[in-house]
């Protein structure tokens, strides 16, 4: 199944959404983030989001969701093939999304909500993922209700797959087995932040 997927993922029809999400819910499977049994994953889930003194939405495109503790990662699309929207800004909007949909979560069980979390993304670029590891603060949530700039600064860390040719990764994705070897390692690794 994997193989059929990748195939897929890598034949970006012009002007049509690819196999990306299906391709990544797959992977994420495959490699068990929906484990323990009390999580699983989504594609596009809708996350109501209050900005600027509006209710407002934004929408996953894949998601590992905890039935106790909410949203743990989000998958982001690159759809630059289909319009020239870089995927970074919408990965960060959505990790903001589910800090504060989290936090409602916790509140409404009677625990106490986070001042912090750090919230784990990726992108994908056909079959190619780059990491993200975003941190989302209280005060930033209370700066975007009421559109202020936040007195601090945001946190992201971002890490491109190590392969032998990085100018070739987007391209080739995880065709080659050496890139398939070190993606699906970084996808391994990255496991221990949900």
């Amino acid at each position: 199944m994997f193989f059929y997927y990748l195939d897929e993922v890598m034949a970006i029809p012009p002007g049509e959404e690819s196999a990306v999400d299906d391709f990544s819910a797959n992977l994420l499977t495959m490699l068990q983030y929906n484990a323990p049994y009390n999580r699983y994953i989504r594609q596009r889930k809708d996350i109501p989001f209050f900005i600027c003194g509006t209710d407002s939405h934004a929408k996953t495109d894949v998601c590992v969701i905890d039935r106790n503790l909410g949203i743990l990662l989000l998958v982001q699309e690159d759809k630059r093939h289909m319009e020239s929207k870089n995927p970074e800004p919408q990965l960060i909007a959505d990790a903001i999304a589910a800090f504060q949909s989290n936090n409602l979560r916790l509140h409404s069980l009677g625990r106490q909500p986070l001042a912090q979390k750090t919230i784990p993304g990726i992108t994908m670029v056909g079959s190619t993922p780059t990491f993200y590891k975003i941190t989302v603060t209280q005060n930033l949530i209370d700066a975007i209700q009421v559109g202020e700039y936040p007195g601090t600064s945001t946190t992201v860390h971002k890490l491109l797959p190590p392969v032998a040719d990085i100018t070739e990764l987007a391209r080739l994705g995880m065709r080659p087995l050496d890139n398939r070897a070190v993606i699906l390692s970084c996808f391994e690794a990255f496991r221990q932040f949900l």
